[in-house]
């Protein structure tokens, strides 16, 4: 090969080489520039995340002591109904107590009633009494008129 084609070739290997060589530098600016950008983005993104756990620990905080106050309500809901429970219960022995009472005056009234049935036979029997002697006495009337007639006579 003659020297003119070999310069030619090593000419056109270094056009080549420095070609090559401008984009291998314009990809490291392009990377040196996405490597800024991604450590910006990083830094950001750190700064988001510390506050994103700041206000963790803020929820967290507010959360338990939602938390520790709505315990405290159950609790106190809890020993309210345990308070209605025995209120109920001793309401529940009063009205047991009240039945039995009740129990005991309608067996009063029974008894009562049955006398009082007792009482109204006996007044029957008396009004039939009193019935018979009624007609005996309009009978006897009855008998001392016509006497009386008899004698005037």
């Amino acid at each position: 090969m003659s020297l003119e084609a070999r310069v030619e070739r090593l000419e056109e290997q270094h056009r080549q080489m420095d070609a090559n060589m401008h984009s291998l530098v314009k990809v490291c600016a392009d990377t040196q520039s996405i490597t800024m950008t991604n450590q910006h983005d990083i830094a950001d993104l750190k700064l988001d995340i510390a506050g994103v756990k700041s206000e963790v620990i803020r929820v967290k905080s507010d959360l338990s002591a939602l938390t520790q106050a709505t315990l405290a309500g159950f609790k106190r809901v809890d020993e309210r109904f345990e308070e209605h429970d025995r209120r109920f219960d001793k309401i529940d022995k009063r009205l047991d107590e009240h039945d039995k009472r009740f129990d005991e005056h309608d067996k009063r009234f029974d008894r009562i009633d049955k006398r009082l049935d007792e009482h109204d036979k006996r007044f029957d029997r008396i009004d039939k009494r009193f019935d018979a002697h009624d007609k005996r006495f309009d009978k006897i009337e009855e008998t001392l008129a016509i006497i009386v007639n008899h004698l005037k006579k």
